[in-house]
């Protein structure tokens, strides 16, 4: 069955084959690539060497380091880091598990409330928020992913509110600000603000979702 799933920053497609970060295509063999599907697949369930081998190398030998070896290269793609992963956790003596948050596609996609939709902006990437809370950060919990040195991993939190919006400081290590307002202080939100995680700068907008469609004359339906 094609999966199609959000972590992060990433986005693993099966059905294309593809696994995306922040739009880019990451490069992995097909092998890898059938590793990080097996993992996601089986979320959060832990998955054994052996069952690895059965589904990577069906009736044939080879060696575990195989295995270690397109780790290796899964967490290369990713940017994961064996001694403190985000995605991927290795079980001593059984085998693997993917670690990561995951969401589908939809949590992504227009969540309209109203007729308005709630965005961020950071630089070229954009993010729509979803109803209720929504975490601004570096961790795998993150709603909206900030990949940044200055970003905690939890490091703020918007809630959605039909129309509105607030934005709270979620104990960060270097602030949150919206247009110089402390954020420790729940702000709400207006079309325009700029949020700053530490030194990252993030655009707040509220945009209408409602189309009018206008006749050849100019006038409106």
């Amino acid at each position: 069955m094609p999966l199609s799933v959000r972590f992060g920053e990433f986005l693993l497609d099966t059905d294309r084959r593809q696994l995306l970060r922040a739009g880019a295509p990451r490069p992995l063999t097909p092998r890898a690539f059938k590793l990080l599907e097996l993992l996601v697949e089986r979320r959060p369930k832990a998955v054994s060497k052996a069952e690895i081998h059965d589904r990577l190398w069906p009736r044939t030998f080879v060696s575990e380091g195989n295995i270690a070896r397109l780790m290796f290269e899964v967490r290369e793609a990713l940017g994961d880091d064996a001694g403190e992963p985000r995605y991927l956790r290795t079980l001593r003596g059984f085998g693997y598990a993917f670690a990561g948050a995951s969401r589908a596609p939809e949590a992504f996609s227009e969540h309209t409330t109203s007729g308005v939709a709630h965005r961020l902006f950071w630089g070229e990437l954009r993010a729509t928020l979803q109803q209720g809370d929504n975490v601004l950060g570096r961790g795998p919990e993150a709603t909206v992913w900030v990949e940044a040195p200055s970003v905690s991993r939890r490091h703020a939190v918007i809630q959605v509110d039909g129309a509105s919006a607030t934005l709270a400081d979620a104990g960060s290590k270097n602030g949150t600000k919206v247009d110089g307002r402390d954020g420790r202080t729940p702000q709400p939100l207006r079309d325009g603000d700029e949020i700053r995680l530490g030194s990252e700068r993030i655009v707040y907008r509220l945009v209408s979702t409602t189309v009018t469609t206008r006749t050849s004359t100019g006038r409106r339906r």
